[in-house]
């Protein structure tokens, strides 16, 4: 069920309404008559409103629209250090900086920015990693499995050709088997956990960028591109890490020299051991390309257009020589 949202001004002067509409700028919500107002007061007409619906889309979506040192709200941008600032920032960081700009200047253009497009693409070739990944980590899964039934057979049908005295030997044999491939799963089931993780993740992560992608406002967007991006960063190298020495094991038998012809004198069938290989599963790199700010396309004018106006005039003194 929806959270009941309440109109904010109608509540401020207590008088509790129920909003219809959510302005994504002063983050509260707005009854028919306040949307009205709010349409017709000049510093608030162009503000992005969206329907509570749709707020209830990416309200669980955290985009901090604060400054993390002053409390501030986040109003601009410095483009040489990459950041987002708020007014205390400037005189203490950024003083020297040449290039701080609104922060919805910056935003302008966030959905076709190439770092918004670079997100979206990490978020999938990432995606496609991890299950290009765990498709791998489950064949060698069923390769356990495999290898746990040929040992299986091999030791049944050494058993077949011994005496009632080989049932205690089977028994310590599969023991010894179950121990070791149940170690092996365990190691394995692990790594498959913590990759379906990240897969479940990322692919919230993903959702979460569509989401804002349609009904966040600019600002919104822009903020949560960086910080989502962050956080798949994160997530990616955590994968990464996992997956840079990984072990492949193989369970394999070794029957006693001496099973068959001395069959008093030995007291173990076999035994089980595990033979680790490491590899190093591939993972494809995403383009990365960060670049936020949509630079404006200077028109070309044409000759036709060009004016020519007189900026001063010249009087020459005429010589008579």
């Amino acid at each position: 069920m929806s959270e009941l949202i309440l109109c904010g001004p109608c509540g401020y002067a207590e008088n509790d309404k129920d909003a219809e509409i959510w302005c994504t700028v002063c983050e509260e919500g707005l009854c028919a008559g306040c949307e009205k107002v709010h349409k017709s007061i000049k510093t608030s007409r162009n503000h992005r409103l969206i329907s509570t619906e749709d707020y209830q889309q990416i309200k669980h979506i955290s985009v901090s629209l604060k400054c993390k040192y002053h409390d501030k709200r986040l109003e601009l941008y410095c483009k040489t250090h990459d950041i987002a600032v708020c007014v205390g920032c400037v005189p203490s960081h950024h003083m020297a900086c040449s290039d701080v700009i609104p922060l919805d200047k910056a935003a302008e253009n966030a959905k076709r920015s190439t770092a918004l497009a670079d997100l979206e693409d990490t978020l999938i070739i990432a995606l496609q990693n991890i299950k290009q990944i765990i498709t791998d980590r489950e064949s060698a899964f069923e390769n356990l499995e495999g290898q746990k039934q040929t040992i299986k057979h091999t030791i049944n049908d050494t058993r077949a050709r011994m005496m009632k005295k080989l049932d205690d030997l089977e028994q310590k044999i599969l023991q010894e088997l179950d121990t070791k491939h149940g170690s092996c799963k365990s190691e394995e089931s692990k790594l498959l956990t913590c990759l379906k993780r990240s897969l479940r993740d990322l692919s919230c992560l993903r959702e979460q960028t569509s989401q804002l992608k349609s009904f966040a406002s600019d600002i919104q967007l822009f903020l949560g591109t960086r910080q989502t991006n962050e956080a798949v960063f994160k997530e990616v190298e955590a994968v990464k890490e996992r997956i840079k020495s990984v072990q492949n094991y193989e369970v394999y038998l070794q029957l006693h020299p001496s099973v068959m012809g001395l069959m008093n004198e030995v007291d173990q069938l076999g035994e089980i051991s595990i033979k680790k290989t490491t590899t190093s599963l591939p993972f494809k790199e995403a383009k990365v390309d960060q670049a936020q700010i949509q630079l404006p396309v200077q028109e070309v004018k044409s000759i036709n257009n060009i004016q020519i106006r007189l900026r001063k005039r010249f009087n020459v003194e005429k010589k008579v020589f």
